[in-house]
């Protein structure tokens, strides 16, 4: 049904009263009075509603991370906020709590004795002066507000923004044989390492509805699965680039290598695919106070070659 407005004055109603009409019954108490102390009545229309458009930035049927502030006549989103208002979709006004209300024995109390006075005011995009373009009214709640933004769904879109980097594959030993097949050694300290700028903490933000959050994503760990069927080794940093300074036969100083026991002659192609990982954390904080964690994940890349045995030579 659609609701049509009526401001009713006190001269129209005496004149009504002088019509020789017979009213059919006491008019009931005023609920809703204008800025002016006009009393308002809604009426009903025996119209079928309108469609109601959609609000720009959602979806048929779905839902959506902002607050749907929007206009019934043309769908407009407006502002959800204006200052100390808030706007209130069902009654297409920004309400507020009216500062000094009237006295209790005020008709637009209605006779309650609890609740509020609440003013609200229509969207006019700053076409008209303040309390000129509005109405007052008695609820015994707050005039439900847009839908809370949920700062969890603002993280997970922030971190969708982000190109979170796989690692790089660097290793030493890291020979070619004469086949042009790269290789490591059998027993020798195999360094892993990744580039440190692949290995560092990425922020991002997203804003909707007057609330933000903030997503941080730190490298906590360096993988290396050696793809001879051992288990994943791990260390706490992108690891070190080998040196000639530091030795042929030297572990890392990271911590970050890995000594292959046999050869990959009875492997695949007679060689391995080692897979580096990098493990990340993520953490985000917010406009509203809250903050939280989101799940772990890992960015990997792969690197084939062959372990192969070698022999010393010594000589005198």
């Amino acid at each position: 049904m659609r609701r049509v407005t009526l401001a009713l004055l006190g001269v129209l109603l005496g004149l009504c009263g002088q019509s020789g009409v017979p009213a059919a019954a006491d008019p009931v108490a005023c609920q809703q009075y204008n800025s002016h102390g006009i009393c308002v009545v809604e009426a009903e229309s025996a119209q079928q509603p309108a469609t109601r458009p959609v609000a720009a930035g959602s979806t048929s049927g779905g839902s959506s991370d902002e607050a749907s502030c929007t206009l019934d006549a043309t769908g407009a989103v407006v502002p959800c906020q204006d200052g100390p208002s808030w706007w209130v979709q069902s009654l297409q006004c920004y309400a507020q709590p009216m500062l000094e209300p009237p006295p209790k024995d005020s008709p637009i109390w209605g006779g309650h004795t609890d609740g509020a006075i609440y003013l609200c005011t229509f969207y006019t995009n700053g076409g008209s002066f303040p309390g000129t373009n509005g109405f007052s009214f008695w609820s015994a709640t707050a005039p439900a507000g847009p839908a809370a933004v949920d700062p969890t769904v603002l993280a997970e879109r922030a971190l969708r923004t982000l190109t979170i980097p796989e690692p790089t594959t660097g290793r030493y030993p890291a020979g070619t044989m004469r086949d042009g097949r790269p290789f490591t050694v059998v027993n020798a300290y195999t360094w892993f390492w990744t580039d440190p700028e692949s290995f560092r903490a990425l922020t991002a933000r997203a804003d909707a509805g007057g609330v933000w959050a903030q997503v941080t994503v730190t490298p906590t760990a360096l993988r290396f699965t050696p793809g001879d069927g051992a288990d994943a080794v791990s260390c706490p940093g992108p690891g070190v680039t080998w040196q000639p300074g530091d030795g042929v036969w030297a572990p890392s100083p990271a911590g970050c290598h890995y000594r292959y026991p046999h050869s990959s002659i009875r492997q695949p192609d007679e060689q391995v695919t080692a897979t580096y990982g990098i493990s990340w954390s993520i953490a985000w904080t917010s406009s509203t106070g809250a903050s939280g964690t989101l799940p772990d994940l890992t960015t990997s890349s792969n690197a084939t070659f062959a372990v192969a045995e070698v022999q010393a030579v010594v000589t005198r």
